[in-house]
C-alpha cells in the first residue's frame, strides 16, 4: 500500500473507524471488502492489524496523511479516483 503525505484529500464520503467502536475490527474489514473510503485518527486507531493491512494492499488502497495534521489518515481504493 502506498503512503503519501498530502495537503488535501479527495472529496469522498469517508467511513470513520476507531478502536473505541463496538466491533471495530469487523466494521473495518467490512469497509475494506466493500471498497469504501476510510478515515481514522492515530489516537483512536494507533495500529492497523496486519491482516487488515494485507487486505488493504491486495485491494490497491492508498494511504494519505494530511501534511497539516499528521494525526489524520485516509485510506481509499486507488480506482476511486479514476
Amino acid at each position: 500500500m502506498n503512503t503519501i503525505l498530502t495537503k488535501t484529500v479527495p472529496a469522498l464520503n469517508f467511513e470513520e473507524v476507531s478502536i473505541h467502536m463496538t466491533d471495530w475490527k469487523i466494521c473495518f474489514i467490512k469497509f475494506v471488502q466493500d471498497n469504501r473510503p476510510i478515515k481514522y485518527d492515530v489516537y483512536s486507531m494507533p495500529v492497523i492489524p496486519t491482516e487488515i493491512q494485507d487486505e488493504l494492499g491486495k485491494r490497491g488502497y492508498v494511504h494519505l496523511i494530511l501534511d497539516s495534521d499528521k494525526d489524520q489518515h485516509f485510506l481509499f481504493p486507488n480506482e476511486t479516483l479514476k
